[in-house]
């Protein structure tokens, strides 16, 4: 929710994180005036993490007790999921929050994840 004109509302800003509505790269409005409450996108990357964390898991890979090779080190996702934690990594270490980042590594890796617990139960 970005506003124009001379009288820009600088007082606009996340009501979970705080970031001014000028940093923020989307800041949504609640429904209702009162009391008035905004959210950026960002913050609703996060949130939707967390509630993707409750969501029921497939079964876990269980390790190899012989210490062979994780499987998931030749998935073919595993040079972008590499890439992408690379690329949060490095807004995390500059400050920039990294939550689109984040949101995308951990989606990949729940990909891979199921992926290979799916394979594993045909066997």
């Amino acid at each position: 929710m970005r506003r124009s004109g001379a009288q820009a509302d600088e007082s606009l800003r996340c009501s979970f994180c705080r970031k001014s509505q000028q940093n923020a790269g989307k800041l949504i409005g609640s429904p209702s005036d009162y009391p008035k409450a905004y959210i950026c996108d960002e913050c609703i990357l996060v949130c939707a993490s967390i509630l993707e964390d409750d969501r029921p898991r497939p079964e876990t890979i269980e390790s190899d007790p012989r210490g062979e090779r994780n499987p998931l080190l030749d998935h073919p996702l595993a040079s972008e999921f590499l890439t992408a934690v690379e690329r949060w990594i490095g807004e995390e270490s500059v400050g920039a929050g990294g939550a689109k980042e984040f949101a995308e590594m951990r989606s990949m890796a729940i990909a891979m994840i199921a992926g290979q617990v799916a394979r594993a139960s045909k066997r």
